[in-house]
């Protein structure tokens, strides 16, 4: 799982300059919101030129336009070349969306001799509408690697003012929920819009953690230590789910189904999230 994707203006030479240096779990090069519709073009032309330059075992993805903008199929068919792991859909609705651009990077991906589903999708759920069809969406094609939330322009669409108390809370709950019934990995939470209120990140990332997402988009690189602590194993949390799996798989070979823990009572449900601890 990553913790921190960030993201990185397509437009912005400086910016992808800096790329290499920056420690981050996952870049996202973005050729919608922080590119102007006259800037599309030479965006998409610098993001292919840097994700070229990229390091060796670094993830990058590309946050494309829209299905229905004019922009889309450019974006995908230029960038398929580069082979980036994944794109970033934005504002996806509806399952037939998801069916669209699988189609289209099938071919794009035969036409450049890649591995057919080698570049992943993560739709970007921002709209009332794409958080009622959320499990057809994360269900809709063997690419979707995570879904993502985008608040900001969920609360514009439904008409929530701010975030607050538990104004988000069916929208985050429901995506937690979908991406497990999908099996797929954990949602990512959105951007922290405030990047100089390191507690308030440090908070609202607490609760993305206490949800079950993953990580959260970010916007900052100074943001990223903060999102990357907290999202991370704690040194407890790790010793005791040593504890767990080692005590439950001997209990298992000798018959047992449950046993106890630090007094606590341990089961497969139990076991089996702390293999996924040991896992991150």
């Amino acid at each position: 799982m990553n913790s921190t994707w960030l993201f990185i203006p397509g437009d912005k030479k400086k910016f992808l300059e800096k790329v290499n240096e920056l420690q981050a779990d996952v870049i996202i090069f973005d050729l919608e919101d922080s590119v102007v519709p006259k800037d599309k073009k030479k965006a998409r032309e610098m993001v292919e030129a840097a994700l070229r330059q990229t390091k060796p075992g670094s993830r990058n993805f590309v946050r494309v336009n829209d299905i229905h903008s004019p922009f889309f199929i450019d974006d995908i068919s230029t960038l398929a070349g580069t082979a980036p792991d994944g794109i970033v859909i934005p504002k996806v609705n509806t399952q037939d969306e998801m069916m669209i651009a699988d189609f289209l990077l099938r071919n794009y991906e035969k036409a450049n001799n890649l591995a057919i589903g080698s570049i992943s999708i993560v739709p970007l759920i921002e709209t009332g509408k794409g958080i009622m069809n959320v499990v057809d969406i994360a269900k809709s094609t063997k690419r979707v690697e995570a879904l993502a939330f985008g608040a900001e322009d969920y609360m514009l669409d439904v008409s929530i003012p701010k975030d607050e108390g538990n104004a988000l809370l069916y929208a985050r709950s429901i995506l937690v929920t979908a991406s497990s019934a999908a099996d797929i990995a954990p949602p990512i939470d959105s951007v922290y819009t405030d990047f100089n209120d390191p507690e308030g990140l440090k908070t609202a990332s607490l609760r993305s953690r206490g949800f079950g997402f993953q990580g959260r988009l970010v916007i900052h690189p100074k943001q990223l230590e903060t999102i990357n602590e907290i999202f991370a194993p704690t040194d407890y949390e790790i010793e005791e789910a040593r504890k767990i799996v080692e005590a439950y798989e001997t209990s298992f070979n000798d018959g047992d189904g449950a046993l106890q823990v630090n007094g606590k009572m341990i089961d497969a449900p139990i076991a089996e999230r702390a293999k996924k601890i040991l896992k991150m």
